[in-house]
């Protein structure tokens, strides 16, 4: 089934080539990509300033002829279109993205409106890599992301329990995203908070281990887990470890003593691997699995 996805850039400028080159990848997987007629006016970093990236964003929620908006990448800036969106204008179309977008994904969540944690526009050009171990992944992961818009969900993948036992049961809505972005908005309207019961993805990238201990502190106590019945942990690739310490151990010091059981090995994130999800969807882990709701 092909599937036309409206593009927008609430985040980071991306050099138009890179999106050449991505859209041309996407279509001969069979995924059509629209363009509004400016989807970046450079401002800064920034793929434009507030008013433009706004703008943009609305337009593509209103066009009729497409399936869901689609995030050309993450970076920076979407934290601050969130305080700024009149979310009565958007419609029901599932919004995709990760990383810097998991506030936007929350904030989707919490107005009601459908919202996917994957891959972001650009990295269909993966899906010609000459790494055939990276080629072969993304396409697992955008046929994932089509299965999803279609209604069915992902298989689920096995977990590695950290301080959980395998024999645990577990059910409520799956949310989370990147760390170092949850915990910027913290004390901010955007706040994060697990919802009762939810089991909470984490992830991130280029971050040195002690950059990670301060995030996850700071949403320890700012009470965003509170509520949460337990954390995954997906991919922290390319953050610098201190000495031997392993990313689960940290997790563990902060996590453990408040009994949030703790698992490891989601290949969500920024690595080789992004599964997709639906954010909010009732999700369950059994039987040393995790099963993602549709």
């Amino acid at each position: 089934m092909s599937m036309t996805f409206s593009l927008i850039a609430p985040a980071s400028f991306t050099r138009p080539e890179i999106l050449d080159q991505a859209e041309e990848a996407l279509r001969q997987f069979g995924i059509e990509v629209r363009f509004p007629a400016q989807l970046q006016k450079r401002h800064r970093y920034l793929a434009g300033d507030v008013y433009h990236r706004l703008e943009t964003l609305y337009a593509a929620y209103a066009d009729p002829d497409t399936d869901a908006i689609w995030a050309v990448r993450g970076g920076y800036g979407c934290a601050h279109l969130a305080t700024e969106i009149d979310w009565r204008r958007l419609a029901p179309k599932p919004l995709i993205g990760y990383s810097d977008l998991s506030v936007l994904l929350d904030q989707c969540h919490r107005h009601g409106l459908p919202a996917i944690h994957g891959p972001v526009m650009k990295e269909g050009v993966k899906l010609t890599s000459d790494d055939p171990a990276l080629r072969a992944a993304s396409q697992r992961d955008f046929s994932a992301l089509l299965a999803l818009l279609e209604g069915r969900p992902a298989d689920g993948v096995a977990l590695t329990p950290i301080t959980a036992t395998t024999s645990a049961i577990i059910e409520g809505p799956l949310v989370g995203g990147n760390l170092s972005t949850l915990a910027s908005v913290a004390g901010t309207p955007l706040a994060f908070r697990a919802p009762p019961g939810a089991i909470v993805v984490l992830e991130d990238v280029g971050e040195p281990f002690y950059r990670l201990e301060r995030d996850l502190w700071q949403l320890v106590y700012a009470g965003a887990l509170d509520e949460a019945a337990a954390v995954c942990i997906g991919t922290f690739e390319e953050c610098v470890p201190y000495g031997d310490l392993r990313i689960e151990t940290l997790f563990d010091t902060w996590l453990t003593p408040r009994g949030l059981p703790l698992y490891a090995g989601l290949p969500i994130g920024h690595g080789r691997d992004n599964l997709p999800w639906r954010y909010g969807a009732t999700a369950r882990i059994a039987d040393g699995q995790l099963q993602f709701g549709a």
